[in-house]
């Protein structure tokens, strides 16, 4: 079910780059705020009475996603590439996870759709001991479409597959009531968790934006950020613990 190696970029991009609400800790120079109108909505009210804002932990790791066409499964890394084709181990061993996983994945995803989360074996400043598995998933997208939130979370759970951890839907919230809510966070950080991710969902059209506040102090060091020596995370299933160290 795994696809044959591809050396072509399946996709323009995996994700879109989420913006910075006000405030958020900027690491990458090519980080942007989301408009303030649309900020709004998120954190102080909503548009229309009937929307959804949607509030998930921010955690740390590789951004990857995999898509199926047809009955093959390509694991992605954020730019649309094939996993495989990485230089780094790590990287590449995020194929083994979805050829292990691959009937979860058939039974989840139709033809041309494709599920993104976090491959957490390694991270960039955080540590985590995982009390899950390594890859933890935040959307679905079919085509250029989002899946509704809800949708999503039906979907992935069906398959046991662990969404990023829930903090609040609902009314437009701020992010530091938020933050306060998310505390430790669902995901084993060691320290503080790196953030939130806001979601708003308009009734009728379903996905308008998504915004992210960083908090996290760690990440707010440049140097550190840039410098430090990427980090192995421990994880279990519910069998064994396993440990890459």
């Amino acid at each position: 079910m795994l696809a044959a190696i591809s050396e072509e970029k399946l996709l323009a991009s995996s994700f879109a780059t989420i913006q910075h609400l006000r405030g958020s800790k900027m690491i990458e120079n090519s980080d942007k705020l989301i408009g303030e109108q649309q900020e709004l909505w998120m954190i102080e009210r909503r548009r229309k009475p009937d929307d959804l804002v949607i509030i998930t932990e921010k955690v740390d790791g590789m951004n990857a996603a995999v898509l199926r066409q047809g009955d093959l499964l390509y694991p992605l890394v954020r730019k649309g590439y094939d996993c495989r084709t990485n230089n780094h181990e790590w990287i590449r061993s995020f194929a083994n996870f979805v050829e292990a996983n691959a009937e979860r994945f058939i039974r989840l995803l139709a033809d041309g759709e494709r599920i993104c989360g976090e491959w957490m074996v390694k991270t960039h400043t955080l540590s985590y001991k995982l009390p899950h598995e390594p890859f933890v998933v935040f959307d679905l997208i079919s085509g250029t479409t989002r899946v509704r939130y809800l949708d999503f979370r039906s979907r992935v759970s069906a398959e046991g597959f662990v969404t990023t951890g829930l903090v609040h839907l609902g009314e437009a919230m701020p992010a530091r009531m938020a933050l306060d809510i998310l505390g430790t966070g669902y995901h084993g950080v060691i320290g503080e968790p790196e953030g939130i991710v806001y979601r708003y969902e308009d009734a009728r059209n379903g996905f308008v934006c998504s915004g992210k506040y960083v908090s996290n102090p760690l990440l707010g060091d440049l140097a550190l950020f840039r410098a430090n020596e990427l980090l192995f995370n421990k994880w279990k299933t519910p069998k064994q613990k396993h440990s890459l160290t």
